[in-house]
């Protein structure tokens, strides 16, 4: 029997999650800002979810808030 693997669309399977180290290259935003942000009540900065104790931003979301400000998606 061939190998069990598959290819697959990354955005077809579902969305591409960004760590904030990824956030803070494409967006030029500290790290220690985007924890910042997210430690407000309520959060400020791009939507972010928690996966344990890090935080994971959706890449779809990621470009719409930068698109919202006004700037250029990475």
């Amino acid at each position: 029997m061939e190998g069990r693997e598959q290819q697959y669309d990354s955005e077809a399977v579902g969305p591409t999650w960004l760590t904030r180290e990824e956030v803070a290259q494409r967006t030029r935003f500290t790290v220690k800002t985007l924890a910042n942000w997210a430690a407000q009540h309520p959060p400020k900065g791009p939507r972010f979810v928690k996966v344990g104790s890090r935080c994971r931003y959706p890449l779809a979301d990621l470009v719409a808030w930068q698109q919202a400000q006004g700037g250029e998606a990475a």
